[in-house]
């Protein structure tokens, strides 16, 4: 069982629905030629990240936005997710938004772990996973500061995910996070970990790229710079078994716990 996998590592057009639309079906475009199943998009690719002075009722427009993101979903055959912003009657979430290959969404995932003064002021956390099947693997969502918890990963590779998706917005000088802690997310879980950061900048801030597809090894399938790149590879699921056949960390740590 597997699927290819397209990772785009790249900025839309913050303030500018339309733009950012028109990017999103280019770049699907350009997965859906090399044969992608599923295309990940990076953190507030479609709102635009880091929007200060961000207040519930500041993003109009995004639910029409999301039908049309569906529709290109749909248009190119591809499962995608796609990161954003969402006004929920409960307040801001930033959040990932999945679609399936016939353009339906599959589920919305809110981020449970809150980045720093700006995201905690702005953003109510999510609390719960979400995880859906594609290309026969079981595929789970995390963004950006939720991947340097290792609870939470192990909790997915232990719910029977196999590939971790992880929309993000890494930005100076954290790139120690892109550089290690991402590869030993996949070593430790014996799991693929896809790592889609943005590129470019934002106000305040400057974003270090270095996204990568990670097997359970934790070795590079595929591995970006620091400017715009579409990353594609193969995630075949047998890998995973042939990794924990000789040492499972899973099996081996609910012997002492």
């Amino acid at each position: 069982m597997g699927l290819e996998l397209a990772i785009w590592q790249g900025a839309g057009v913050p303030g500018d629905l339309d733009a950012t639309l028109a990017e999103v079906a280019r770049v699907a475009g350009e997965a859906a030629r090399a044969g992608a199943d599923l295309l990940v998009f990076p953190e507030g690719f479609l709102t635009g990240y880091h929007i200060p002075g961000l207040a519930p009722g500041g993003l109009p427009g995004v639910e029409a936005a999301l039908e049309q993101a569906g529709r290109i979903a749909a248009e190119t055959e591809l499962a995608m997710v796609l990161g954003t912003h969402l006004d929920t009657p409960r307040g801001l979430r930033n959040s990932a938004v999945v679609f399936d290959a016939l353009g339906a969404e599959i589920g919305r995932y809110h981020k449970r772990t809150l980045f720093g003064a700006w995201e905690k002021a702005t953003f109510l956390p999510g609390d719960a996973p979400l995880r859906f099947d594609c290309g026969g693997l079981r595929v789970g969502v995390a963004i950006c500061y939720d991947v340097e918890f290792p609870e939470l990963i192990r909790a997915e590779a232990q719910a029977g995910v196999e590939l971790v998706v992880v929309p993000t917005a890494l930005m100076t000088p954290h790139e120690r996070v892109a550089e290690a802690m991402v590869a030993a997310r996949a070593l430790e879980n014996q799991i693929f970990v896809a790592y889609c950061n943005r590129s470019g900048r934002e106000p305040e801030l400057e974003f270090v790229g270095l996204s990568s597809i990670r097997d359970p090894r934790g070795a590079a399938l595929a591995q970006a710079g620091a400017g715009p790149e579409l990353l594609l590879a193969g995630i075949d699921g047998a890998l995973i078994a042939r990794e924990r056949a000789a040492n499972s960390y899973l099996d081996d740590l609910g012997r002492f716990l």
